[in-house]
């Protein structure tokens, strides 16, 4: 099996699975992972070529077409790879899955290696490769050159981000976390806790307001690790014993239950809840989400993260610190509504206080790191 085909295998297991690229491509080659993270990082600006080029709307190809196409297309694009290669191999692709269409692959990829393609692309949604709803979402929110910003963060290259004791070799210091490093490769045979850097200031936060705090949804444990090497007592707890299966061994103090019914005797001084959320904070990692997501399901968090703050104002006594890796209102500010909040700049570093907007930290990916939005909220 050439990689290439590897490639394609993966991509139909993505979109017929639901799958996550993330765990499918941990054990894949280099080249494999960048033709499946580019396919679905470019995915629309791949189709916009693709329907240019072939004068035929998507919808009248066969998916497996469409596939092999996109492959190619960003090969041509995108890659340092010579065009016969490209051309070539996702022909013979298409004679082992598309046997009927080989000629018009080869005819559109011909096409394709003579066309400037990336000149293809003028408005803001299709050369950033977003949904157009996403990106008019975005504008209303931040502005028109911001939400351009976010999304051309959102494809720049993705590499793993780790708490470290020691600076891993070629890592470049993070600014906005202490002891947090952005790697340019694996994070495989690196000593650490591999988490994002937007993880790693959602947990300075909460543990600048207390030594003593509640991880009500701790998975997959990296924030519970970085408030403890603060110095804070942490009780991390998750719905999800496999989720939290990664601080086994780390902290004595786990607790698997469901975070909108705890059974805690106690209060803690500080509840953090980084609440379950559309994600849309993490597309440059996960770019998957933007073409799964459609804006009729946020409103389908909101049940659950309101759910969960109740219960996180509960077991509080001084502060619950509100986050989320999503960058939408109705996820964020319209769930914290009525409650009080404390300016988050007063609990941050420098750095971090630039992206403090009227009290709250609106953390979004053109910072480098993954978007997240968070409140201090006071307890009465």
């Amino acid at each position: 099996m050439t990689e290439r085909e590897r490639a394609f295998q993966l991509l139909q297991r993505i979109e017929r699975e639901n799958a996550y690229a993330a765990i499918l491509l941990q054990d894949e080659t280099g080249f494999v992972r960048t033709l499946v993270l580019g396919v679905l990082r470019w995915r629309s600006r791949l189709d916009h070529a693709i329907k240019t080029l072939s004068g035929r709307s998507l919808s009248r190809l066969d998916p497996n077409v469409l596939d092999i196409l996109r492959i190619g297309i960003y090969q041509l694009m995108f890659m340092d790879v010579a065009p016969y290669a490209a051309v070539s191999e996702s022909v013979d692709l298409a004679g082992r899955y598309a046997k009927r269409a080989r000629g018009f692959v080869n005819a559109i990829l011909r096409r394709a290696s003579q066309t400037d393609l990336k000149a293809l692309a003028m408005d803001v949604a299709t050369r950033t490769a977003h949904p157009q709803w996403l990106i008019d979402r975005w504008t209303r929110i931040y502005g028109a050159k911001r939400a351009a910003a976010i999304a051309e963060a959102d494809q720049e290259l993705s590499y793993p981000d780790v708490f470290a004791p020691t600076p891993p070799e070629g890592a470049e210091k993070s600014k906005l976390v202490s002891g947090m490093y952005k790697l340019t490769g694996s994070s495989a045979n690196v000593e650490g806790w591999a988490l994002d850097e937007g993880s790693g200031v959602i947990a300075d936060l909460a543990a600048a307001t207390s030594s003593d705090i509640l991880d009500l949804a701790a998975a997959p444990g990296g924030k519970t690790i970085v408030m403890s090497a603060r110095g804070a007592r942490v009780v991390s707890n998750d719905i999800s014993i496999a989720r939290i299966r990664p601080l086994i061994g780390r902290s004595r103090r786990i607790v698997v239950s469901d975070g909108r019914q705890p059974t805690f005797n106690k209060r803690f001084e500080t509840v953090l809840l980084d609440a379950p959320c559309s994600a849309t904070g993490t597309i440059r990692k996960n770019p998957e989400i933007k073409w799964r997501l459609r804006e009729a399901d946020l409103p389908k968090f909101v049940a659950l993260q309101q759910e969960l703050l109740a219960a996180a104002i509960k077991y509080a006594s001084k502060y619950v610190i509100y986050s989320t890796c999503s960058l939408e209102p109705e996820e964020n500010d319209e769930i914290v509504a009525g409650y009080e909040r404390v300016d988050v700049a007063k609990f941050v570093n420098a750095e971090v206080a630039r992206w403090v907007e009227d009290g709250v930290l609106r953390l979004t990916p053109e910072s480098g790191a993954d978007g997240f939005t968070a409140f201090v909220l006071r307890v009465p």
